[in-house]
């Protein structure tokens, strides 16, 4: 995958491209795809040509699932997908597609009946129904239990294997991060591909970047101050917060900006994560992921998407998922007494 241009990216078969935005963006960006007059930043290059859902010709090789899609509630699972196959003149394997997204017991049920989970991989379902080469899913695990996200990554691995090219929208960095490591940012007025480092052999040491690394000669001065460390002392704009470390649910660095997740709300601060780590070292908390340090009394489960994808499952009320690096996964079982 290469970008050919300042906002153009090239997809090949085979690929799982993530572009993280914010919603409203990538409603346009998608908007901009479907032919609508509007401008997104970003244009998606495929087998040589600017992607546009408009063309009668890209009705026939892509599948699509956006958010707003429309399912005939009125029909039952099974029939809305033989309707499908019909308008694309195939024959699929209704049964097998049914079971594929958890769907097995239902192809009588009427789609009204269905929860939101279960629409959306319906509308997963359908747009993979005429096997199409290129597929584009907007924000595919959004509002989405946990058991629907895990179809849905099965889903991508199975395409992915299939040799499909695979373009999907995500709200947040931590589900990019779980998805694919093909990851590009879009924003407002710029795309950039977000640098992921790739996965270490878990006999191998994940490297600290030399900017990051604390002094050494600072180092044994900041573990013993982490003995005596009651509160953090975070500077904001224009005033300091005092944190109680086992409040912060897990930490983030963003482009450079360290942010906090902590019980209260989220805030940065001017510290690095290589510099947390240290303050935080006496206090159960992980460095899980090269942008990510969790709070190891806020993790409620460990999910394995794919051998070599994992994400943490925090206790907090909007059941945060935090990426684990494949080096961190055995790391992580023995830390805990797994």
């Amino acid at each position: 995958m290469n970008i050919l241009d300042t906002n153009v990216i090239e997809i090949d078969s085979g690929q799982c491209v993530v572009i993280q935005c914010h919603y409203d963006i990538g409603r346009t960006f998608i908007r901009a795809m479907r032919g609508e007059n509007v401008s997104s930043g970003c244009q998606i290059s495929y087998r040589g040509k600017l992607l546009s859902l408009a063309s009668p010709e890209a009705a026939k090789q892509v599948g699509f699932s956006s958010l707003d899609e429309g399912l005939y509630e009125r029909l039952k699972v099974k029939e809305f997908l033989l309707f499908w196959a019909e308008l694309y003149e195939v024959t699929s394997p209704i049964g097998e597609l049914l079971s594929q997204i958890g769907l097995a017991g239902k192809p009588n049920e009427r789609i009204s009946k269905l929860s939101y989970s279960e629409k959306r991989l319906l509308s997963f379902a359908r747009s993979i129904l005429h096997d199409p080469e290129l597929i584009v899913w907007e924000d595919p695990e959004q509002n989405l239990d946990l058991e629907s996200c895990m179809i849905v990554r099965r889903m991508i691995s199975g395409l992915v294997r299939m040799n499909k090219a695979i373009l999907i929208t995500c709200s947040t960095l931590e589900q990019a991060l779980s998805i694919s490591n093909r990851i590009f940012r879009l924003t407002g007025s710029s795309l950039a591909p977000v640098p992921v480092q790739e996965q270490l052999d878990s006999n191998e040491p994940e490297s600290i970047a030399e900017d990051e690394e604390p002094a050494i000669a600072n180092r044994e001065l900041q573990e013993e101050n982490a003995l005596r460390l009651a509160k953090l002392m975070v500077k904001t704009e224009d005033k300091y917060v005092f944190i109680d470390p086992s409040d912060i649910r897990y930490i983030e660095s963003i482009e450079g900006i360290t942010h906090l997740y902590t019980k209260e709300g989220n805030l940065s601060c001017p510290w690095t994560l290589a510099e947390l780590e240290v303050k935080l070292k006496l206090y159960r908390f992980y460095r899980c992921h090269r942008s990510y340090i969790v709070n190891l009394d806020q993790i409620a489960e460990l999910i394995v998407w794919s051998r070599n994808s994992y994400s943490l499952v925090l206790s907090d009320d909007d059941k945060s998922r935090i990426p684990l690096s494949k080096g961190k996964f055995e790391e992580l079982r023995t830390f805990v007494g797994l």
